[in-house]
């Protein structure tokens, strides 16, 4: 598992092609309306996600999200992020023997075109068992921006900020009760970064399951966001049965 530093340390290094994505305003997340928070209905995603008569069969779902199906809706995108809790191959960490190989790349001075589609190659063997790792899509999308891959580009983002509007759907972070519902550790660091905060250094578990995580000082007078991990320490539970 990464430590918050090692996650931090790498937020830093990734910023230096991290250039596509356009940061949301801070307050527009933190204070949206309530009223369209909703939680995922786990149970009800499990079941739909299994119903071959389902528009949300999962094996179809998922097949249309990898190929870049743009007309999935904020609603398909739930059941798709939610419901890979589900799946065989989910982890909480979503670690893969290829992140060290991008990683010795992004940490050079001056990336070439060549450095671009080595982390292309690498990035799409990581997405393709772990589809909804913020950080490669992050990575994905602005490697083909580089290569001047217009069209990768869009459906890269695509991805990226429908699965950002998902996390976002389901609380603003502010409380225990309010708390983002996440399937994965790094996604609770990377949705600071994705909106311009920086981890304060000081992550605690609450006794309702939620990840308190502290942000640095910031004009906005936030002190950090929950996150709600309840899913994830039940899916870890099971591991150790």
């Amino acid at each position: 598992m990464e430590s918050p530093k090692d996650m931090h340390h790498i937020n830093k290094n990734m910023k230096k092609i991290l250039i596509t994505i356009i940061l949301l305003p801070a307050l527009t997340l933190v204070y949206g309306n309530k009223d369209d928070f909703k939680k995922p209905d786990y149970n009800k995603i499990k079941k739909v996600i299994t119903d071959k008569e389902s528009q949300f069969y999962y094996p179809l779902l998922l097949e249309r999200y990898k190929n870049s199906d743009t007309t999935l809706t904020i609603q398909d995108f739930r059941v798709l992020y939610y419901g890979f809790l589900f799946n065989d191959s989910y982890s909480a960490y979503g670690n893969s023997d290829y992140v060290d190989s991008v990683n010795n790349i992004i940490y050079k001075d001056t990336l070439t075109t060549g450095d671009y589609k080595e982390i292309i190659r690498y990035e799409k063997l990581i997405l393709d068992v772990f589809p909804f790792n913020l950080r490669d899509l992050n990575m994905l999308a602005n490697s083909y921006y580089q290569l001047g891959d217009t069209l990768s580009t869009i459906q890269t983002d695509f991805k990226l900020h429908r699965i950002v509007n998902t996390i976002m759907s389901t609380g603003d972070g502010e409380s225990e009760k309010t708390a983002w519902h996440v399937i994965s550790i790094s996604h609770e660091y990377d949705i600071l970064g994705y909106f311009g905060f920086q981890f304060g250094g000081s992550q605690s578990l609450t006794d309702k399951g939620c990840d308190y995580l502290e942000v640095s000082e910031n004009e906005y007078d936030i002190k950090g966001f929950y996150f709600d991990v309840n899913m994830i320490l039940s899916k870890e539970a099971e591991l150790f049965k």
